[in-house]
């Protein structure tokens, strides 16, 4: 019975040697690699295959190029490229495997991705065409999701599929605008070219994470389209995930001593690290997942109270504390209150309405208010404004202590005192 390769598998087969992709410049590739019959055209790829163990030359100095391809060799290119296990696959049932290829091809028929010519025979030694080529790249990374109608007039038959697949990823251009070469035979160098472009398509397309929550500042979980397969381990998941933080000023760091539980199903990771996040706010980055984070509480800072009959508003300053102090002048011991506004800042705030409660107040009639709502602050225009009632055109003479609580999505809560002296 085949076995699906799981996608985890296709993208993590990826990941794992993503570096060099990117690590390899063109200019430099023969420093990575001792074959001597490799052009240009060929640097990239060669140099990504052999430094990441998925392929080997026929000799010590030598790739192969321009040599036909074989299916044997094909098939423990492919099995290496997937890091399949070719030691404990079932026997396929084929007659002329030899020791060196019988685990890749065994490896490769258990996961669905090749077949034989009959039950008995795989024929390692013959020639891969392009169409075969076409169909076990596409099974075995799990691109048939891809297909693309396309310009080549041989794209047909059972190979049609693999080959618009192909196509429509953009990992070949085919022989020319109008033609693919699905019968040609394909050689060890367009093979290695087509094998690194699969590669790249892979790591910058396929997504294996579906979501990611906060818990805390040190926790955070990730849960993936798809299970973990079982030989993966949690370390080797990390390693994967290339976790990254970018924080609100734009530094960026990585996330220190990493450690993780897989779920029952193995389908969601609870991650825990050492970077205390806390006071911070910014994004980790989890493959091509963004899960931001804001453990910032609000912040406030300037306000001021508009009394009746006065030209200029009385400025008060938080300055990113959470206590601040203002004396209004009154008269005739009263004040007449006709407004009062502030900024309060965070990236994420709640801005429903925010009840102002009066904490203390050494004014006798004022007393039985202590505790209890004394007003209300709305957001408009980027400021805290309070909401006008008539109980502010008298104020007696004395001191209040005034709080209120500010909140963004994150239940970071920023409680401001601001104490007021009518004199």
């Amino acid at each position: 019975m085949n076995k699906p390769l799981n996608k985890f598998i296709a993208a993590s087969s990826t990941a794992v040697v993503a570096a060099s992709v990117v690590a390899v410049p063109a200019s430099a590739a023969s420093d990575y690699h001792p074959f001597k019959d490799v052009s240009s055209n060929y640097e990239e790829a060669v140099s990504f295959l052999y430094m990441n163990d998925i392929t080997k030359g026929i000799t010590k100095d030598t790739f192969g190029i321009t040599k036909n391809l074989t299916r044997g060799d094909a098939a423990v290119i492919l099995a290496n490229a997937l890091f399949l296990d070719t030691e404990s696959a079932p026997d396929a049932g084929f007659k002329d495997l030899n020791s060196r290829v019988a685990g890749a091809v065994n490896a490769l028929a258990e996961a669905g991705i090749v077949s034989g010519l009959d039950k008995d025979t795989f024929a390692p030694e013959k020639p891969l065409t392009r169409g075969a080529m076409a169909k076990i790249l596409v099974k075995g990374f799990e691109l048939e999701g891809f297909e693309e109608e396309s310009t080549f007039v041989d794209a047909v038959g059972v190979f049609k599929p693999y080959i618009e697949a192909l196509y429509g990823t953009g990992i070949t251009k085919g022989k020319s605008n109008t033609m693919y070469g699905k019968d040609l035979l394909i050689t060890r160098g367009d093979f290695s070219n087509l094998l690194y472009n699969t590669f790249v398509f892979i790591y910058e397309n396929i997504t294996l994470v579906d979501s990611a929550e906060m818990i805390n500042s040190t926790s955070f979980k990730v849960n993936f389209i798809e299970a973990v397969p079982e030989d993966l381990t949690v370390s080797d998941v990390l390693e994967l995930l290339q976790l990254e933080v970018e924080f609100a000023d734009g530094t960026v760091s990585s996330l220190s001593s990493l450690t993780g539980t897989l779920s029952a199903d193995r389908k969601t990771l609870t991650i825990e690290h050492a970077s205390d996040l806390n006071k911070k706010e910014g994004v980790i980055y989890i493959l091509d997942y963004e899960l931001n984070f804001d453990f910032l509480a609000p912040s406030a800072g300037k306000g001021s109270v508009f009394l009746e009959n006065s030209a200029e508003p009385v400025v008060f300053d938080f300055a990113g504390t959470t206590q601040a102090a203002i004396e209004l002048t009154s008269t005739d011991s009263m004040v007449n209150l006709n407004g009062l506004e502030l900024i309060v800042s965070d990236s994420s705030m709640v801005t429903d309405n925010v009840t102002v409660i009066l904490k203390s107040t050494n004014v006798e009639e004022a007393k039985a208010g202590e505790g209890l709502p004394w007003g209300t602050l709305e957001y408009k225009n980027g400021k805290w404004v309070l909401i006008d009632n008539a109980k502010y055109d008298l104020i007696p003479a004395g001191n209040y202590v005034l709080e209120a609580p500010f909140v963004d999505t994150y239940n970071n809560t920023t409680t401001l005192t601001l104490d007021v002296n009518v004199k």
